[in-house]
């Protein structure tokens, strides 16, 4: 998908809060067909919902779009107070604005800065957050349509955080998972009442993609096959196909996850794991 031009002539930090608010409004109700209330800035006596939907079927979602700079704190704090009216929260994040350790974009990629922030979410959206960029080119402003980063531990052996003047950030590998429509899904996660769209899990992408390449290759070269079901070796012939998009902690994981399906010992993955 493209992105989207905005006929918006104001630059400034709330610029960009109104623009990517105007994107979600209007492509979100024009998508969702079992809305039955949706508007802008929706006032709960103390808060005020940054765009608002009501379903058929009863639930509430409030997005809360950031560009500035929030604790983790408050970012609980508010989706706290959501929930406890039944409402469901989602958090859309500015990629190039001041809540995120480094500028994001909808790419597969390696070291990156996140905030205490991104983390935070990545853990409350169970493996993902959402970004939205505003771009500027001769003051041509365009939006681009909604992506989420999946983080994983990044294949440098590091510190496990860094803190720059009062902030903290980690490095993380990241990986971008497309969305596939504007639909919003409601759901509890961890005792959290969360809405997101109906982006995949990551590992769920790419232990697909391993199981695919493991059955093509046995396929391929049976006897071949044989001396890779050593364990260590099949590993390694996995990592080296798919280490230049997801980093290998990451690889490992999804591994794991499926070592019985392709037939790999514990042993050997626990060897990997403590090596990356």
């Amino acid at each position: 998908m493209g992105n989207i031009v905005l006929e918006l002539n104001k630059k400034s930090e709330s610029f960009y809060h109104k623009a990517i608010k105007q994107l979600i409004y209007k492509f979100v109700s024009e998508t969702n067909k079992n809305i039955v209330e949706s508007c802008t800035e929706k006032y709960f006596k103390n808060r005020r919902g940054d765009v608002f939907f009501k379903f058929k079927n009863g639930y509430e979602v409030v997005v809360e779009i950031q560009h500035s700079k929030i604790s983790v704190n408050e970012i609980s704090e508010r989706t706290k107070e959501y929930n406890q009216k039944g409402i469901h929260v989602l958090w859309i994040l500015h990629g190039k604005g001041k809540c995120v350790a480094s500028p994001k974009f909808p790419e597969h990629k390696k070291n990156v800065k996140i905030s205490s922030t991104e983390k935070f979410l990545h853990t409350m959206y169970g493996g993902r957050v959402y970004y939205v960029n505003v771009n500027n080119k001769d003051n041509n402003f365009t939006v681009t349509y909604p992506f989420a980063l999946h983080f994983s531990f990044s294949d440098k052996k590091s510190k496990k955080s860094f803190r720059k003047n009062f902030e903290y950030y980690y490095i993380r590998n990241s990986n971008c998972t497309p969305i596939p429509n504007w639909n919003i899904l409601c759901t509890n996660f961890k005792g959290i009442k969360i809405a997101r769209f109906y982006d995949k899990n990551i590992k769920a992408l790419l232990e697909y993609k391993i199981l695919n390449f493991v059955e093509d290759f046995t396929k391929k070269d049976p006897q071949d096959c044989r001396k890779y079901r050593k364990g260590k070796n099949l590993i390694k012939l996995i990592i080296n196909r798919f280490k230049n998009y997801y980093g290998k902690p990451l690889i490992i994981d999804c591994i794991s996850l499926i070592k019985d399906k392709i037939e790999i010992n514990e042993k050997s993955i626990i060897k990997f794991k403590k090596k990356y």
